[in-house]
């Protein structure tokens, strides 16, 4: 049995984030909206369009897919004239993590 300390202590892994990083891992578990942000650590100019002729998908199922990467904060929209650009979320520590990953899995 843990002590009443060590209880404390392990709750206190968990803090009111929870459910924004669940949310996350949740946007990630659709494989186009992984390859979103593969695409995106390597080509991070591109535009909505671009994107959906890269991934032989719709518009607007590509604007789908970056609304929801969007909402949870994975990707943020920047306006380039009539352009719409996904970008990541660079002070997201969470999307530098999963960039680390995606870099060290298309070496491997």
């Amino acid at each position: 049995m843990l002590t009443a300390k060590e209880l404390r202590d392990n709750r206190k892994l968990y803090n009111g984030n929870d459910a924004q990083i669940v949310s996350m891992f949740k946007a990630l578990n659709e494989i186009n909206r992984y390859r979103i942000l593969c695409i995106l650590t390597k080509n991070p100019k591109l535009s909505v369009g671009d994107i959906a002729e890269i991934l032989k998908i719709s518009l607007p199922l590509a604007s789908q897919h970056i609304k929801i990467l969007t909402q949870c904060h994975l990707l943020q929209k920047v306006r380039d004239g009539k352009k719409v650009i996904p970008q990541l979320k660079q002070d997201n520590p969470f999307v530098k993590a999963i960039v680390q990953v995606i870099q060290k899995a298309q070496v491997n």
